[in-house]
């Protein structure tokens, strides 16, 4: 039987985040990236989202190695809770698993991990895979494309991309490299899709430069906050350069941002003048300062939202503060940031952000872009990866609008292996790959069930019901109604005492009232009565 080439997305397609890609050819398998996603904002209580790990658990003694493209979360977040369950070797460039090594500390995982830093122009084997890096720009320093030799051919995972002339830290992506390690043709392209709906190409780093020198230029009298992405080191940079420039200080805020800059300081990724850096509590002169920031999503605990509710320890933001929000808003924080951008604006801050200025430009190629990778690869098969259903569906449509055969095009779900031996491709029975949901030290305990009665909880609320009986099952006192999150105990009375007496006739029968019959017949008094469903829950006490 001939051996076939597997490739398994376990996330990242038909959503933003939690990448991560199996390669597998005979009983060997290769994992590209291991991300998380965060939360949307209906997933009431959950901390992150992982991929479902059971097919890699399940077939560890096969797995060769993990990859890493680059150092962002949702590339490398899910790695301290996949090593609880597998032992294995990380590649990456210094800067990402620099990152890596400080998640797996924190994780208490260290020991499982195997770290190996490697080039940006690395080749190396693993089992029958041969992986080769070409450098990328993106918006974090270190990131790579992958060239993936196989026994049935050449594979191409862009990882995240743009082509970008002028980046921050002067470096492009390198298609010259990524020509020369594809000579014989490329089997399968599977290529970033996160700006399919974009025309044209990414904006420069420059753009933001120019605009944040012109900003800072403006605001000679007050601090300047900046809050932007705690990895993006490539914007940390050229803030950095700037501030030197305008004669201010920098002080930091925000633990991720702290040690990414210690981090990307100690590697030589970030060059800091001398003396630049002070603490946060230095008695600087206000128009000689710059607060860099964690924040650009109006996350609740994070530096620039306790800044926002007058709960930050150091900094109270006043008039006269120029605030810029150097960080493009991830799709389901918008009423997050929102929020947090009017709580700024009520302090008296002149605050701008991307809708004001250009303080901010994609890390990730536009169609323009993406159509020159098409033509530079020239792949024979095409698997958008990296973007929502719509961004997957809109790179399909491109790479058809440049010539590639619509067979050839495949658009898979999560779970979904696409199969070949090099001639031809077709997709075969998908293995798991649900989301799973991290809340605080609860993982995966939590499912679609318990999901779905915190957005029952959170748009209804909830009614109990204590109920006393004696030994023959007869009420023994008045039934309580308690409600919370529904309607106010106080003003709701005869709502309440109605739903006691139905609970009182049902006793009244003669028949046995069990649990659930309670719970049915509040349900429907309830809706019968106020068209809304809290959930229920009866609680009998034997007296």
């Amino acid at each position: 039987m001939t051996k076939k080439l597997r490739i398994i997305p376990l996330g990242g397609l038909g959503e933003i985040g939690k990448n991560m890609t199996v390669l597998e050819y005979g009983r060997n398998m290769i994992v590209v990236d291991c991300g998380v996603m965060f939360p949307e904002s209906d997933m009431y209580g959950i901390d992150l989202v992982l991929p479902q790990f059971d097919y890699l658990v399940e077939n560890q003694d096969q797995l060769r190695g993990i990859v890493l493209t680059h150092g962002h979360m949702d590339h490398i977040g899910g790695l301290p809770y996949l090593l609880r369950q597998v032992k294995t070797s990380i590649y990456g460039t210094a800067l990402t698993i620099g990152m890596v090594k400080r998640q797996l500390e924190e994780g208490k995982v260290i020991q499982q991990a195997n770290l190996q830093v490697v080039q940006d122009k690395a080749a190396f084997q693993l089992g029958p895979f041969k992986i080769s890096l070409f450098p990328v720009a993106h918006s974090i320093p270190g990131a790579v494309g992958l060239v993936i030799d196989t026994p049935v051919g050449a594979v191409v995972h862009t990882g995240d991309y743009k082509l970008d002339e002028t980046p921050s830290g002067g470096r492009t992506t390198d298609l010259k490299r990524l020509r020369q390690l594809t000579p014989n043709g490329v089997l399968a392209l599977l290529a970033d899709s996160t700006n399919a709906d974009r025309p044209g190409r990414t904006q420069t780093e420059q753009v933001v430069s120019d605009e944040l020198d012109r900003l800072f230029a403006e605001a000679r009298h007050g601090r300047i906050i900046i809050a932007t992405f705690a990895s993006l080191l490539a914007r940390l940079q050229e803030i950095m350069t700037l501030a030197k420039k305008h004669g201010r200080k920098v002080a930091l805020t925000g633990r991720s941002l702290q040690e990414n800059v210690a981090l990307a300081r100690e590697l030589g990724y970030l060059k800091i003048p001398d003396r630049l850096l002070v603490d946060i509590d230095a008695r600087i002169p206000d128009d000689k300062l710059l607060i860099l920031s964690t924040g650009s999503q109006g996350e609740p605990r994070s530096a620039l939202n306790r800044m926002a509710q007058g709960e930050h320890r150091q900094v109270q933001v006043k008039r006269g503060d120029t605030i810029i929000i150097s960080g493009g808003t991830i799709p389901g924080n918008e009423e997050e940031v929102g929020r947090m951008l009017n709580k700024l604006f009520e302090r008296g801050a002149n605050v701008i952000y991307g809708k004001l200025a250009d303080v901010h430009v994609s890390g990730h190629g536009s169609r323009d872009e993406m159509q020159i990778m098409l033509e530079t690869v020239q792949p024979r098969y095409l698997i958008p990866v990296h973007g929502e259903t719509r961004h997957l569906h809109l790179h399909a449509r491109l790479a058809e609008s440049v010539g590639m055969a619509a067979d050839n095009v495949f658009l898979l779900k999560n779970g979904t292996p696409w199969v070949t031996d090099g001639e031809t491709a077709r997709l075969d029975k998908p293995v798991a790959a649900c989301d799973v949901f991290v809340d605080g030290r609860l993982v995966g305990e939590v499912g679609a069930l318990v999901m779905q009665d915190r957005q029952r909880l959170s748009q209804d609320g909830f009614i109990v019901a204590v109920i006393r009986v004696n030994a023959k099952n007869r009420l023994a006192g008045e039934p309580e109604i308690i409600s919370r999150g529904f309607v106010p105990v106080n003003g709701s009375s005869d709502l309440l005492q109605a739903a006691s007496k139905e609970i009182k006739q049902q006793f009244n029968r003669g028949k046995h009232v069990a649990h659930d019959s309670i719970r049915d017949m509040l349900q429907n008094f309830f809706y019968r009565e106020t068209l809304s469903r809290p959930v229920i829950l009866p609680s009998i006490v034997r007296v």
